[in-house]
């Protein structure tokens, strides 16, 4: 859930004095008024120079946004550096967006998307403070594809922001997110205006978080908690009804969220940081795709050898499955160099995320033995698992008649998902997979009756195992 403080002023009638319009039911904002401050008109003009004259703020010293901009969160944030972000949109007057489930949302002309970014910074005493750095405007050219990005830099004071016409690097004293209370110094990137689309591609129609995957969720909007795309609709912000009932759009979760499955995060997580650029007629490097949607076996990255720099490693892959040690797309995010991934504006290895796709990786199962055949099987089947009772680990038999996907699942006795094994296209064969007694989250189960599903097509097969501690 992302949250936005209505101290900092959104939507209160300030012309008329009638006080704040938040909603009291289900919306988190019960009342549109048109955006008549913040309007970037680049077919025309130019970007303003300073936060002060943009238009943002009715009052930048405290921080009250101008009126009939929207706060907004996404479900999976960018890794920046460990800022936290604030974001907005602000889009001319009552001008409304043009809906799109799975794809690109289309905008109005002259619409601007906000982001500020706050820092955990540490004073000569040692306190911290969360203090604003940087904000980013992303602004659309007149009634054209084309958007432009802008940074502006916060001064030490936090009291006005100037524009950057080149990017630029700022040291910062910071709390370490892995050890909170030691400081350490940050090499801060500020953007320049053309860096902007090395992530902002026309792939991804430029523009990366509002959409209906990363908004289809709550927001807390200063502690009315309520779903965004509920909100939206109801402030008439799409040329169109969208309903109420978004069970079965896309969504995508937070890497953060521990009860969410392993899988989910570390897809989120990917379709946030790489899937701009590497998705079908991204990078012309690589040719893997790596958006949310996109099945396991069809992403080009399972046991796939890079076609880029392996960085060094024997028999590496983009995806070892179950060794994460072996598999490029996690060494990348763990490198701070040239071969770094993300590769732009960003100096510090993301401790969690990291670990969200170390632990994925883990959970695509230990390595598979193959065993050879001097004859095809003839039907795909569970052979079951030896040893049985068994701890802490146990292997698990299988064949397999044609090519496809195998889906390898251990389920609890109350049928609730525990592991995945194999999600992976296999020929035919015989194969061994192995349990250790682990969840998707790397913690040990308990004691009890389990069930491994197997499934390839039509087939479905599924066995009891028990787990003794």
């Amino acid at each position: 859930m992302r949250r936005f403080s209505a101290t900092r002023g959104l939507f209160f009638c300030l012309i008329c004095a009638c006080g704040p319009v938040w909603a009291q039911g289900p919306v988190g904002i019960e009342t549109r008024v048109p955006n008549t401050s913040l309007l970037i008109d680049l077919v025309n003009g130019d970007a303003p120079e300073t936060i002060s004259t943009s238009g943002l703020y009715v009052d930048i010293d405290k921080r009250i946004i101008a009126p009939g901009i929207i706060p907004y969160g996404v479900n999976s944030a960018l890794w920046s550096d460990g800022a936290s972000k604030t974001r907005f949109l602000a889009l001319p007057g009552l001008s409304q967006v043009e809906f799109s489930r799975d794809g690109d949302w289309a905008f109005p002309a002259n619409s601007v998307l906000v982001k500020n970014f706050y820092l955990d910074l540490v004073g000569d005493d040692g306190t911290a403070r969360r203090q604003i750095v940087e904000t980013r405007f992303l602004v659309k050219v007149g009634d054209t594809f084309e958007w432009k990005g802008f940074s502006y830099q916060w001064n030490a004071e936090a009291t006005d922001a100037q524009l950057l016409f080149t990017s630029r690097t700022e040291s910062y004293t910071t709390v370490d997110a892995t050890q909170p209370d030691q400081s350490r110094q940050l090499e801060y990137l500020f953007p320049a205006p053309e860096d902007c689309g090395s992530c902002h591609t026309f792939g991804v129609g430029q523009v990366l978080g509002p959409r209906t995957s990363q908004l289809n969720g709550d927001y807390d909007y200063d502690g009315v908690v309520a779903h965004q795309l509920t909100t939206l609709n109801h402030l008439g912000l799409f040329t169109q009804d969208i309903g109420s009932d978004f069970s079965d759009f896309p969504r995508l979760v937070d890497h953060l969220d521990e009860a969410a499955p392993i899988a989910m995060r570390a897809r989120s997580y990917l379709q946030a940081n790489c899937a701009h650029c590497h998705l079908p007629g991204g990078l012309r490097r690589t040719e893997i795709d790596l958006r949310f949607d996109t099945p396991l076996d069809q992403m080009g990255i399972v046991d796939a050898e890079s076609g880029v720099d392996d960085l060094g490693g024997e028999d590496r892959r983009i995806v070892r499955p179950g060794i994460p040690d072996n598999s490029v797309l996690l060494l990348r995010t763990l490198e701070l160099g040239e071969q770094r991934m993300p590769p732009v504006a960003t100096s510090i290895i993301d401790p969690v995320g990291t670990d969200v796709l170390r632990r994925w990786i883990l959970s695509l199962g230990m390595p598979t033995a193959i065993t050879e055949s001097l004859s095809r099987p003839q039907q795909t089947q569970l052979l079951g698992n030896y040893p049985n009772p068994f701890n802490p680990q146990t292997s698990i038999r299988y064949t397999t008649a044609t090519q496809g996907v195998v889906e390898l699942t251990i389920y609890d006795i109350n049928g609730r998902r525990v592991r995945v094994l194999s999600a992976l296209t296999r020929p035919p064969g015989e194969y061994v997979s192995h349990w250790d007694g682990r969840d998707e989250a790397g913690r040990s189960v308990a004691s009890g009756v389990y069930v491994v599903r197997l499934r390839q097509a039509d087939v479905t097969q599924s066995h009891r195992l028990t787990l003794l501690k």
